[in-house]
């Protein structure tokens, strides 16, 4: 079930870190780098974001994750984060079809790493397209991908 999360709530936040620290470590070990910053943020880091939170619940517990801030006319998706169990089981579509629905006035804008091509590959999916590549760190490019 889909819905929005109250991450100011501890118990919350605590689900959201947990979903976040599986995912990232996963992707990690797929891009061949360790310091996604996701990986250190700790639920007071989750409960004072301005982000939008919104989850997919299997059976009461958490599986996927989408966060995103708003401004004006675009959105910014900051991170769509799935528990790996529940890997290409449609979550992170579900997820992003709701919020694209829902603000389909608004440009969209989303960056991942540029090896994460299970993620690249959902956004082609959903109309998104590659606009620009940054060396973020050694051995990390990011692309940033814009649906209009």
């Amino acid at each position: 079930m889909l819905q929005i999360l109250e991450h100011q709530r501890v118990d919350i936040a605590l689900q959201i870190v947990a979903v976040q620290v599986e995912a990232y470590q996963e992707e990690a070990r797929l891009i061949g780098f360790s310091d996604i910053p996701q990986l250190t943020e700790s639920k007071e880091d989750i409960m004072k974001s301005k982000e939008v939170f919104i989850g997919e619940m299997i059976e009461g517990k958490l599986a996927g994750v989408l966060s995103f801030e708003k401004e004006n006319e675009r959105l910014t998706i900051c991170r769509l984060v799935v528990r790996p169990r529940y890997f290409r089981k449609g979550i992170g579509s579900c997820l992003l079809t709701h919020v694209l629905q829902r603000y389909s006035e608004c440009e969209c804008i989303v960056s991942t790493a540029e090896k994460n091509t299970p993620a690249i590959k959902l956004y082609k999916a959903h109309q998104f397209s590659i606009i620009k590549h940054t060396a973020a760190a050694d051995n990390l490019v990011l692309v940033t991908m814009k649906r209009d």
